[in-house]
């Protein structure tokens, strides 16, 4: 069986909070407790993103003509067989 890493942090709450946290829920078993919370109401950030990029993949698909002119601009001047030159860069940027 694989071990997880844990991070332990410190959380300020309200005393009347933390009182009726303590008589709910047993010592033991506390940090499954808010660990369990807080995976259940905090976002799912992997798969929020996933959708956003089945959003932006539909998105090209229905304006296939936007993207293709997108990309032709970003690619306008650029020799794809040329290499990236830092130096050249710089030297370019000191005109």
């Amino acid at each position: 069986m694989r071990a997880v890493m844990t991070t332990q942090i410190f959380i300020r709450i309200p005393t009347e909070l933390a009182r009726r946290f303590r008589n709910a829920v047993p010592a033991r078993q506390r940090s499954a407790f808010v660990r369990n919370l807080l995976e259940q109401n905090l976002p799912k950030t992997d798969e929020y993103m996933y959708e956003l990029a089945l959003k932006a993949e539909a998105f090209d698909r229905a304006n296939a003509e936007e993207s293709n002119e997108l990309e032709s601009t970003l690619m306008d001047g650029v020799d794809k067989s040329e290499t990236f030159d830092t130096a050249k860069l710089f030297a370019l940027c000191q005109k």
